[in-house]
This record gives structure tokens, C-alpha cells and sequence, in this order.
């Protein structure tokens, strides 16, 4: 299976939610392979499918609905969860410092041979054993020109002026000479800081539902604030303290690198 794709459970959803019509067209040409690529997937990702559009989605899929598309999903070539993946899981959770459950997926995606894992719940680029992360989701676009100038929004930003930054941090990254896993990272880690801000991206394990953080115009002061409130989130769902640590690290980096006090890649020299 070395041109077979392990997908995680959010693209499969991302499919059948109509709530974001672009990531509903991105997970369905993902879903729709060519080239003869083949798509694998696990009884743990069937399982978080099936529970997620019945209880999560607004509107919630039927569960006869859900039942018939599961059915499809097991046409597939499926992992099933046994006793060693669980081990490797509970190995490679240690490894690479990632949740069990984020760890049982990668373990999955390795037993299977395959050595791209599509999903949006891990860092894009990075590597995990035989297995890359892509995020079919990701902007792929880089933006290496000089920053525009800010005018009377300097140090204030709304949801759009935060999505426009997040594209000269990654144009920041490539200026920094970092090498490419390293960027992905940084980038990701910030993008998913600013989905959970808006209510567009949960982890793993997470019960919360819409925007966390009131909409308008922050600064790095209420942006450091809700960076704290999103480490809590993290820990709340059950992610592993590294892992949280981690992700808000990288969130306060972004912060200040938009306070004009972090320059990517100087950590790294």
C-alpha cells in the first residue's frame, strides 16, 4: 500500500458538512483519488465519523444516513484496532509526544503501509516515523514580499487582517532560511491558533461548539489572553501537556512575531 493515503476522521466529515463549502470541496477531491492512488482508513476512524455527524453537525446526519455512508467507508481498505497498534500507539504517543488517540491514527496509517497521512489535526509537513502529515486544507501559498504597511490598523487586527498576517509569517519562515518541515509547522501551529478563534477547528476529543472568543478587533495583549484560553481547551480535551505546551507556544510565537519581538528562524541558529 506504499500509493495508498491513510484519511483521518475531520476530512471525512469535512465531506458531508455543508457548514464550510471550501473545505467540503477540498475533502471531497481528496476523497476522490487519481493517478491510481487508493485511500485507507481505520475502525477507529468509522467509529469518530459516525459519532461526529450524529452528534456534532449542524444539522446532525440521520443515523440511517450515517449508517449507509459508514457502509460505503467500509468498501475501503480498513486497519483494524487490535492489541499491537494499540501498543504502537501507546509507544508512539511517548515518541511523539502526541495524544493516544492523534498516535493511534499515525500507527494505524504505518500498519497499513501508507506514508501520507491526510488530516487537519496534525502539523502539515511534519513526520512521524514512515508517515508525513499533509493538510489538505492548507493555503499552500507563500507570500515573500515585504509586508505591506498597516496604516491606522497597526498593532489592532480583526479575523481577515489575522488570516493576511498568517500569510507574511509563512513568507517570514521562507525568509529565514528555515527548512521546509520547520515552516510548516510554525504556519500550521499559528493557523490552527486562529481556526480555534473563530470557532473553525476543535481538538481531538473537545465538546465545545462556536466562536470561543468574541469577534472584532484585538490586539497581542487580548490575542496573549486567548492564546492562554486555547492551552486550556487543549488540556481540557485530554491533549498530553507537551502536546498542549506545544501548541501555544507556537500560537505566542506568532503573537509576537506580530509585536515586532520574534523572528522566525533565530531560534534555530
Amino acid at each position: 500500500m506504499t500509493d495508498a493515503s491513510f484519511v483521518d476522521t475531520n476530512v471525512w466529515v469535512y465531506a458531508v458538512d455543508g457548514a464550510d463549502p471550501v473545505k467540503q470541496a477540498r475533502a471531497r477531491a481528496v476523497l476522490t483519488p487519481a493517478g491510481g492512488r487508493s485511500l485507507v482508513l481505520s475502525a477507529q476512524v468509522l467509529g469518530e465519523f459516525y459519532y461526529t455527524v450524529t452528534r456534532k453537525l449542524s444539522p446532525v446526519l440521520t443515523p440511517d444516513t450515517a449508517g449507509a455512508l459508514v457502509a460505503r467507508m467500509r468498501e475501503l481498505a480498513v486497519v483494524p484496532i487490535d492489541a499491537d497498534i494499540v501498543a504502537a500507539a501507546i509507544a508512539g504517543s511517548r515518541v511523539w509526544r502526541l495524544s493516544y488517540w492523534d498516535a493511534l491514527i499515525v500507527a494505524a496509517a504505518q500498519a497499513a503501509g501508507c506514508k501520507r497521512l491526510l488530516t487537519e489535526d496534525l502539523a502539515d509537513g511534519a513526520a512521524y516515523g514512515t508517515v508525513r502529515v499533509e493538510n489538505p486544507f492548507a493555503d499552500r501559498r507563500t507570500v515573500s514580499e515585504e509586508r505591506a504597511g498597516y496604516g491606522a490598523t497597526w498593532g489592532s487586527w480583526e479575523d481577515a487582517d489575522l488570516a493576511a498576517e498568517l500569510g507574511y509569517y509563512d513568507g517570514a519562515c521562507r525568509d529565514a532560511g528555515m527548512r521546509p518541515n520547520a515552516i510548516h509547522s510554525y504556519w500550521d501551529y499559528a493557523r490552527r491558533f486562529l481556526d480555534w478563534r473563530q470557532g473553525a477547528y476543535r481538538p481531538r476529543g473537545s465538546s465545545e461548539t462556536g466562536r470561543p472568543v468574541p469577534e472584532g478587533i484585538v490586539g497581542a495583549a487580548e490575542l496573549e489572553i486567548q492564546a492562554a484560553a486555547y492551552a486550556r481547551a487543549l488540556d481540557l480535551a485530554g491533549l498530553e501537556a507537551v502536546t498542549v505546551d506545544t501548541y501555544h507556544r507556537h500560537a505566542m510565537f506568532f503573537i509576537r512575531w506580530l509585536r515586532g519581538d520574534f523572528k522566525p528562524g533565530g531560534r534555530l541558529r
